[in-house]
């Protein structure tokens, strides 16, 4: 396993427990890490040949 799916598998735990929170501010931190982690496994993807 690739780094960068382990940052994918967290960007999307974080997306469910954003849509799941009970309110705005932890909505909010949610979607906050989303963005982190989706940026970092961006980063991270090794070149397409």
């Amino acid at each position: 396993m690739r780094i960068w799916h382990l940052f994918n598998a967290l960007a999307l735990a974080n997306l469910v427990l954003m849509f799941t929170a009970d309110d705005t501010t932890s909505r909010v931190l949610h979607a906050v890490g989303t963005v982190a982690f989706a940026v970092t496994a961006i980063a991270t993807r090794p070149p397409r040949p």
